[in-house]
């Protein structure tokens, strides 16, 4: 091919060309894939906010289907992956929520905070699901993540109480109380004694009495630390410094000194003083007249004695107090059958039937309404604690006598 004396203008002009072109096709080449990625963001945008007013609507499903579009059209959106998982653990979906959360933790270079969340959500779906070690294990790294992340450690502290870890539980309550600077020494006190239980299991006796004597100097008002540490001098056969402990539940807790009542007559027989319990018992009726504990256990004790009728005065006053009183009714019942007082006590156990035709639940939380047949310090529903307190028995229409 001959080239002429213009050659390197041609020359020039076929480059200039060439490289219009190919900038041409760059810039068409950029211009389309940054019109691809704002589509694909309008659209993870669009499915995003779409989720989040399901979840407003509450319409968890369609909120589901949202962020699943969300996902699918950005990958790289851990939010998103984080509330789909919450949706999931919301409608009861566990295994698929774990699924989300866990694929988040392990994610190369995640950001810290998104990790921490991914796994104080991991240990909601673990806790919903009943893994509780494995719950604890993800809200402990939470907390050592973010020492001063409240939420964590009252969830911590939930799942420490249920699995009896008193100790750990004692430290997180200690850390919360310190968090919301509250005071919350009752609760501490009853961990104490918790601990002091688990330590008396154990055998390791000069632990647990520490535990109940450190628990009583928090909490005052700790009727459990007081009970048991009672039965810890007890069963070192040193009976006066057990009495002790047990009377002090009187003046602590006047409402509860009937738990104190059963072992002050054990340990006052022991040291043959039986005739003790039942001036402790008469002062405290007098002392305490509508404590309708005290009027029960002074008749039983009378009784045990043969003062018949002084007995069955004091089981009247229970009546008076509180005529609802079904276990009131039923030893009375018994006094006058075994006293051969048969009509009086047939007519006892006919307004029984009449008043109680179902057996009742007499203990109740103040806090939540959880009732039960027995006695506990903390609710097993609403997990508060010192919330159970006796409640009457329903009496479903007034009988025509409830005493004779």
């Amino acid at each position: 091919m001959a080239f002429s004396s213009e050659t390197p203008y041609f020359f020039g002009i076929i480059l200039l060309l060439i490289g219009f072109l190919a900038g041409y096709a760059l810039s068409e080449f950029l211009l389309r894939g940054k019109q691809r990625k704002g589509d694909r963001e309008k659209g993870d945008n669009s499915a995003y906010l779409n989720g989040i007013n399901y979840i407003l609507s509450n319409e968890p499903d369609k909120a589901i289907e949202a962020f699943s579009r969300a996902v699918q059209i950005n990958s790289d959106t851990i939010e998103t992956y984080l509330a789909l998982g919450n949706l999931f653990r919301n409608k009861g979906e566990l295994s698929r929520a774990i699924r989300i959360h866990q694929s988040i933790i392990v994610r190369p270079n995640i950001d810290r905070d998104m990790k921490q969340q991914a796994l104080h959500d991991l240990g909601l779906d673990f806790k919903k699901a009943g893994f509780v070690e494995r719950a604890i294990n993800a809200f402990e790294e939470v907390v050592a993540m973010a020492p001063k992340l409240l939420d964590a450690h009252l969830h911590l502290l939930d799942l420490y109480e249920d699995v009896k870890e008193w100790e750990k539980a004692y430290q997180v309550q200690a850390k919360i109380s310190k968090l919301r600077k509250s005071s919350d020494n009752n609760v501490l006190a009853h961990h104490l004694a918790e601990m002091g239980k688990s330590y008396v299991e154990k055998g390791l006796l000069p632990q647990a009495k520490k535990s109940f004597k450190k628990s009583i100097s928090l909490d005052g008002k700790c009727i459990d630390a007081y009970l048991h540490l009672g039965d810890l001098f007890y069963a070192e056969n040193n009976y006066n410094k057990a009495i002790a402990t047990w009377k002090m539940v009187m003046e602590a807790v006047p409402g509860f000194t009937y738990l104190a009542y059963p072992r002050l007559e054990e340990a006052y027989f022991k040291l043959n003083e039986f005739s003790k319990i039942g001036e402790i018992l008469r002062e405290n009726s007098k002392k305490n007249y509508n404590d309708i504990h005290t009027h029960f256990a002074l008749a039983e004790h009378l009784y045990k004695k043969s003062f018949v009728d002084e007995a069955i005065n004091e089981l009247k006053i229970v009546l008076e107090l509180n005529p609802s009183n079904l276990k009131a009714r039923q030893t009375l019942g018994r006094y006058m059958l075994e006293q051969e007082r048969e009509a009086e006590a047939v007519e006892i156990y006919q307004a029984i039937f009449d008043d109680f035709p179902l057996p009742e639940k007499n203990f109740q939380c103040s806090h939540c309404g959880y009732e039960s047949k027995n006695l506990s310090w903390r609710c097993p529903k609403c997990r508060k604690w010192d919330k159970i307190m006796e409640k009457p028995y329903a009496v479903v229409r007034k009988s025509s006598s409830t005493a004779t």
